[in-house]
């Protein structure tokens, strides 16, 4: 009788245990889909938000040629903004206090999101380009607009678009060429000699400690000209979509363990009313 009495006390231990487990899980899940609803509410507004904004700015019915040049002209005009000092990855990241905020919009980085979040919306192509100083940090952030089958690289803190002396526009390789990198620039006041395009990249991975390295020489190997066929640069810069990416894989996890939790909790309980026949038909025979 005491080994059944044992049985039985370590099998409903074990079901309470599976069913606090089961409770923590159900509240973490239902934590989880109130962050997801916090980003997909917070990505809506956004989205409307910038849509309405770069709406007011673009011609609605204009080639991509003339949607990049009225973006541009945003920019080179410097429109009246706040000028509010901002901290946290979060707050200057996010595309609404960047397109709001004078300090932001003079920071080559900030600037670019803000064109390449405002020409999203516009309906442009485009992509973030980091400008690499030898030492392989980046010393200046432009990006690239496709018009036609043509990549033109523009450069938002400055309102331009590199061109040509003929009024042709470039692309990152022909700016690669110094002859052709210092007409263009000979045709943009203010724009420092020193951001050349001898070396570019659209995603950063030097500044992944240890790993940056190593990881973009097998991604190389392994499949040339990966950079170019993903916006790489859409997720870390668009904070609205991180409450997103975190709480739908952890759903997941979280779904699969409350399947298996709830599976042990069963067992248990058929393991539990075993024990108990059992101990009614010792009970009896005795």
């Amino acid at each position: 009788m005491s080994t059944l009495h044992s049985g039985r006390n370590q099998i409903a231990t074990q079901r309470r245990s599976a069913a606090v487990l089961g409770y923590v899980i159900n509240l973490l899940m239902i934590g989880l889909f109130l962050l997801l609803a916090y980003g997909l509410a917070w990505s809506y507004s956004t989205h409307r938000y910038l849509k309405g904004f770069a709406d007011a700015i673009v011609p609605l019915e204009g080639s991509p040629q003339e949607k990049t040049e009225a973006l541009l002209s945003w920019f080179r005009h410097e429109p009246e903004r706040i000028d509010v000092h901002l901290e946290g990855a979060t707050s200057l990241r996010d595309p609404v206090n960047i397109v709001r905020n004078a300090r932001l919009l003079k920071v080559c980085g900030s600037a670019t999101n803000a064109f390449i979040n405002l020409a999203d919306e516009a309906g442009l192509r485009t992509r973030r380009l980091l400008l690499l100083a030898p030492s392989g940090g980046a010393m200046h952030v432009v990006a690239e607009v496709q018009w036609g089958q043509q990549w033109a690289v523009v450069d938002p803190q400055g309102g331009r678009v590199f061109k040509d002396h003929l009024g042709r526009p470039l692309t990152k390789e022909e700016l690669h060429r110094p002859d052709v990198f210092q007409d263009a620039i000979g045709q943009m006041p203010g724009y420092s000699p020193a951001y050349t395009f001898e070396r570019t990249a659209h995603l950063h991975l030097r500044a992944i400690p240890l790993l940056g390295d190593p990881l973009r020489r097998t991604l190389d190997r392994a499949t040339p000209g990966w950079e170019e066929t993903i916006d790489w640069g859409y997720f870390p810069e668009h904070p609205s979509l991180w409450p997103i990416l975190i709480s739908i894989p952890l759903l997941f996890v979280g779904v699969f363990l409350r399947l298996i939790v709830g599976r042990h909790g069963r067992n248990k309980t058929a393991a539990c009313g075993q024990w108990s026949a059992v101990g009614k038909r010792t009970a009896a025979g005795a």
